[in-house]
């Protein structure tokens, strides 16, 4: 009886692997495993590794880098004509994001995105562990600002900022950490009181790295396709960046304004299948506008080959951002005054002036515009749309209007871009928990799937065999000297 049960136990052993297999060998023919795997991605469902690490991105690091006036002296006293900086940086902070669902159905998602979470220094990474207590020479940024926020008042407004700010110097000698994250002047609070929307601290990163409301409609599900993937509805409610208002017309946005939001992308995960010279339009949150990627060859990252894009504004200057406030911007800039503090204008550029119009030799030296170093890029996975690398990169400046009606040390800046600091976010290496099933889906399934399929097929092959042998009562060399005889009697009868 124990051995009629073994026999019967084999046979449906046996009877099922083979089954079981075969269909594995069928399913293996009739699909594709990474559009199956991809298919899952764009779902984005609630649990999956890719969600998961979306959840906590951006991570990576900020370098700061300020412009050290080394002649503040000779400039002001009329012995040095130009400004003589020296770049001072970088000044590294770790950082790491959020993103907390709020809403998720089928083809679509909303969240709450916070993109500095966690701020720490890194003493290690930048250019001396001490830097933060370093002194250094900036213009008096916070001046400058209110000088240029009121050129267009009336005359009588610049004497009596004149009257106020007497006492205000020019150049400030201070440690690093105070331009960042306590640059406090005493005048501000008197200005205050008659100029509107006047902030007193105005630490460059304190205020850069504030945190904006960013709740974020997007597309996901197979339902909208792969192109459509984490594509922009809204973005807090609405189809274009409020802080723009004055930019829209008729109800909506200028065509020609980089203001729309509607199909761009947040940066943080891209569509898959990404074609060759596809370009795709971003958010630039910071600058309260959208960003144009362009697609610049392929790249090796780590292993992967990648392709590169490049962030900018290609032969084209958007007419509603050419002045900040009434002052004219060079080509290659675009006003931001909408998106910071106190109301000032206010320009974003690449660092070092790359690729402006502004000739910046006549009121600086040391200035060095350099591609490799200055240029934004962001390095994409084709096929899983992931992010690899980024260097995302801008400079903050102040354009100086005409200065007539202001004190004569004023007027040393007329017409004179003045940087306040340029960054740099350096995305972080991707965590193992991601970077796995992209190295499966991007390198190891075309693979995988044509192994898997000759191994299902020689399974359901041996299963099937092993049954037949059970059920006639053979072994397998038995069976094989069975075959053998067959094909001889058929080669001898022929």
């Amino acid at each position: 009886m124990t051995a009629n049960k073994c026999f019967k136990c084999k046979l449906v052993l046996l009877g099922v692997s083979g089954v079981l297999f075969l269909a594995f060998f069928i399913v293996s023919l009739a699909i594709d495993y990474q559009l199956e795997l991809s298919k899952e991605h764009i779902r984005f469902r609630k649990g999956f590794i890719s969600q998961m690490n979306w959840k906590e991105s951006p991570f990576g690091s900020i370098s700061m880098y300020l412009f050290n006036v080394t002649n503040a002296e000779e400039f002001l006293n009329g012995n040095d004509t130009r400004m003589r900086v020296q770049e001072v940086g970088p000044i590294v902070y770790k950082m790491r994001g959020q993103n907390k669902i709020l809403n998720q159905t089928d083809d679509m998602l909303i969240y709450h995105k916070t993109r500095y979470k966690h701020i720490e220094f890194d003493p290690e990474a930048s250019c001396a562990p001490d830097i933060l207590n370093q002194t250094i020479t900036l213009p008096n940024l916070v001046l400058l600002g209110a000088a240029a926020k009121l050129h267009d008042w009336v005359f009588l407004v610049r004497h009596a900022f004149n009257a106020i700010t007497i006492n205000e110097p020019l150049f400030m000698n201070r440690s690093v950490y105070y331009f960042l994250w306590d640059f406090k002047v005493p005048a501000l609070n008197l200005l205050s009181q008659y100029v509107p929307n006047i902030v007193s601290n105005c630490g460059l990163l304190f205020n850069a790295l504030r945190e904006k409301t960013e709740i974020y409609n997007v597309r996901i599900g197979t339902k909208n396709g792969f192109d459509n993937f984490f594509r922009i509805n809204q973005l807090n409610g609405q189809e274009y960046f409020a802080e723009q208002k004055s930019n829209i017309g008729r109800n909506k946005p200028n065509e020609t304004c980089p203001i729309n939001v509607v199909n761009a992308l947040d940066n943080s995960l891209f569509p898959p299948y990404i074609k060759k010279n596809t370009n795709f339009t971003i958010v630039a949150i910071e600058t309260c506008r959208t960003m144009e990627m362009y697609y610049d060859g392929i790249q090796e990252h780590n292993g992967y080959k990648g392709y590169r894009y490049v962030i900018e504004d290609r032969n084209t200057q958007p007419s509603c951002l050419d002045n900040s406030r009434g002052i004219k911007l060079h080509k290659g800039m675009w006003d931001v005054s909408k998106c910071v503090i106190n109301d000032a204008p206010s320009v974003f550029s690449a660092p070092h002036f790359l690729h402006t119009s502004y000739n910046y030799s006549e009121h600086y030296e040391g200035m060095s515009p350099n591609v490799e170093k200055h240029k934004a890029h962001i390095i994409l996975e084709p096929t899983t749309g992931v992010p690899l690398a980024e260097r995302y990169r801008f400079m903050s400046s102040i354009p100086m209007p005409d200065m007539k009606g202001y004190n004569k040390n004023l007027q040393k800046f007329h017409n004179v871009v003045v940087p306040n600091f340029w960054y740099e976010f350096l995305l972080g290496d991707l965590p193992p928990l991601i970077e796995i099933p992209i190295k499966i889906n991007a390198q190891l399934i075309t693979i995988i799937q044509p192994v898997l399929t000759v191994i299902f097929f020689l399974i359901a092959i041996v299963s099937f065999l092993k049954l037949y042998l059970l059920v006639k009562q053979q072994t397998f060399l038995e069976f094989y000297g069975l075959l053998r005889e067959a094909f001889q009697r058929k080669k001898i009868g022929e």
